[in-house]
């Protein structure tokens, strides 16, 4: 190829680019992960196929899809689930977690919930969303929200 040729190739498939993230939807104007599952304002949001391939509950969809999610378990309690980097402290370190906007007492509902029944999961490691109606919490936000009908 001519050096001429070689630059409007790179210029082309720059607009094009350009063009393919301008046209995005609002909320979509995010990176996207493996088949759904998506990263928009600060939160990990998973759905269809992504809560549907672990071993059945909600706890095992959103393990290896967020990052630095990290589940600890001691003897029969409940997981313990840290959504960031090592924590020096050991204080609490669970998020809160809430399933249709009511918030659970403990993270063993991730357990008990079976993936097929949700419709999306949305994580937010740094403990705050826009959704109205969700109390900040410095140790992260799990927010479940099931099929109706």
């Amino acid at each position: 190829m001519r050096p001429r040729r070689i630059g409007s190739v790179i210029i082309l498939g720059g607009v094009v680019l350009m063009t393919a993230c301008a046209s995005l939807k609002k909320g979509e104007r995010s990176q996207r992960g493996q088949e759904g599952v998506f990263f928009d304002r600060g939160g990990v949001i998973l759905t269809g196929s992504a809560l549907t391939d672990g071993s059945g509950t909600v706890l095992a969809a959103i393990s290896g899809k967020v990052p630095n999610f990290r589940v600890r378990r001691r003897g029969g309690h409940c997981p313990e689930i840290t959504l960031r980097n090592s924590v020096s402290y050991t204080a609490d370190v669970n998020p809160h977690v809430y399933v249709d906007g009511t918030r659970a007492t403990d993270t063993c509902i991730l357990e008990t919930i079976r993936a097929s029944d949700v419709e999306r999961v949305e994580v937010y490691p740094q403990g705050f969303t826009t959704r109205p109606g969700y109390a900040t919490q410095a140790t992260g936000l799990i927010l479940v929200f099931m099929r109706s009908g």
